[in-house]
């Protein structure tokens, strides 16, 4: 996993990258909502319910801000929240 900021002119970013299983471009819309999950997991005892996501969005658009999610091309996801920055004094 990586985990990197920036500071744009009136924006701030937060990424986050991780590994895993390809992730086709086409399920990446999908991924936002509810209970959705990226791949077909096999049950285990942290196997996750799908709302990581769906809530990162959610604050995400509460605080005037996108999210961006990318396949790595070879495997896993980018995560890109911008954010509004607050006015400088």
């Amino acid at each position: 996993m990586w985990v990197s900021t920036g500071i744009r002119p009136t924006t701030v970013v937060l990424t986050v990258e991780n590994t895993g299983e390809r992730v086709a471009p086409e399920r990446v819309p999908t991924l936002t909502e509810p209970f959705q999950r990226g791949t077909e997991r096999v049950h285990t005892d942290h196997a996750g319910v799908g709302l990581g996501l769906a809530i990162a969005g959610s604050i995400t658009r509460a605080h005037g801000g996108t999210l961006t999610l990318t396949p790595r091309p070879a495997g896993g996801l980018r995560v890109t929240v911008e954010l509004p920055a607050a006015p400088r004094p």
